[in-house]
């Protein structure tokens, strides 16, 4: 799918829509990430209850759910039937397969430590590691190829490294305890760092709207930050008064040009943002 044009930080114009429910057998879900599986689907992690959710994108409601044997962090798509959960725990990668509005468990591949985020580079995997923090790209089943730590960068770059997004060639880490972002190349070679803590405080989920922007959640700052690396330029386009308080989880579609939020703990709802 194609990338979005340049979003106008100024004039930008998201409409809220009703939040989806995701009413389950749980009274409340504590989510860590989210992602667009199609038109029709989202897919959650909820650590609270180390299960991993499809959720109807349209009118909300749980369709299925997968146990995993701990706290569920980062997911994302491998190909339109397949999705890549990292399990801190158990030092690995769990895939979890789509059909229709069904999950099931698929393999479980070992990586190199406590992995927190992991996003697709081409047909490889990128994945963070908190205790020791590091990124590393790695195959889909586990071989490791790159390594990037705080000895690569010659300093305590890292404490935290948590979400990770994978806008072409380049490689963006949130990391909460700095209030930076890190962007390396696709061999993790360190190409710059963003970081603006009185707008973004605590970064969280990031992803990619097109080539030169990302979005960001600001889980301690009430507000979701638009961050275009070629300027390093930051800007608020939603915050709390927008109805965004303690945001950690984002999904957009770009098909219908659909924002999707997680908010703070315990939380019965998926905030939605159509961008116009």
């Amino acid at each position: 799918m194609a990338a979005m044009t340049l979003v106008d930080p100024v004039n930008i114009r998201l409409q809220q829509q009703p939040p989806l429910p995701l009413s389950s057998s749980w009274k409340e879900n504590d989510i860590w990430d989210v992602v667009v599986v199609s038109g029709r689907h989202l897919l959650l992690t909820d650590y609270q209850h180390k299960s991993v959710l499809l959720v109807d994108s349209q009118v909300g409601g749980v369709l299925s759910t997968v146990s995993v044997p701990c706290v569920p962090r980062g997911v994302c798509m491998i190909h339109a039937a397949c999705a890549a959960v990292a399990l801190p725990g158990d030092k690995r990668v769990q895939y979890v397969h789509v059909s229709g509005d069904t999950l099931t468990l698929g393999k479980g591949v070992a990586v190199g430590g406590d992995v927190c985020g992991v996003s697709v580079l081409r047909n490889r995997l990128v994945v963070t590691y908190r205790d020791p923090p590091a990124v590393e790209v790695v195959t889909q089943e586990g071989k490791r190829l790159h390594r990037f730590d705080n000895k690569s960068a010659g300093r305590k770059l890292f404490e935290q490294p948590c979400y990770v997004a994978v806008p072409g060639d380049r490689v963006f880490v949130s990391d909460w305890s700095t209030d930076t972002i890190t962007m390396l190349s696709d061999q993790l070679k360190l190409l710059a760092t963003f970081s603006q803590p009185d707008l973004l405080h605590w970064p969280q989920a990031i992803i990619s709207l097109n080539d030169d922007q990302l979005l960001v959640c600001g889980w301690e700052s009430d507000n979701i930050v638009l961050l275009q690396p070629s300027s390093g330029r930051m800007s608020a386009i939603l915050e709390r008064k927008d109805g965004v308080e303690f945001p950690v989880a984002l999904a957009f579609c770009h098909h219908s040009r659909t924002l999707y939020i997680g908010l703070g703990y315990g939380t019965t709802i998926i905030k939605r943002y159509r961008l116009e």
